[in-house]
């Protein structure tokens, strides 16, 4: 049996807590990753979470639309909590704040882990 290439929501927060972890192992020591390893860390997590949601608009029929992938793709800030509403109802806040979480937990690892390590040391210098 061959196994199944869909994307599950598995992979969309395995994908955000592997980009996170990175995030998280680079600042502390104040290096700056490779470029490409940025745009990895910045676009692997908003693009599982879209690859799920195309997935799942085709099982839920919403967003029937030829480019629904390249529209949610550009303007998921707006498209995510739309189609949670959409297909969820009032409930849907919690998916749309899941998903809008995944896309950017790098993003709000990063800033607290940043914050963290500068209050630490304005701690230790005795600064402030």
């Amino acid at each position: 049996m061959a196994a199944s290439t869909d994307v599950t929501l598995r992979t969309a927060y395995l994908t955000s807590a592997f980009c996170s972890v990175v995030a998280a192992l680079y600042l502390p020591v104040a290096v700056e990753p490779a470029p490409v390893l940025l745009l990895f860390i910045s676009f692997a997590p908003l693009t599982a979470v879209c690859l799920w949601l195309q997935k799942d608009a085709r099982r839920t029929g919403v967003g029937n639309t030829q480019d629904w992938g390249f529209f949610l793709w550009l303007f998921w800030p707006v498209l995510i909590p739309w189609y949670a509403f959409k297909t969820r109802g009032i409930s849907g806040w919690r998916l749309a704040g899941g998903l809008l979480g995944l896309a950017c937990a790098p993003l709000i690892t990063a800033s607290v882990l940043s914050l963290l390590v500068y209050f630490l040391e304005v701690v230790r210098d005795g600064t402030g």
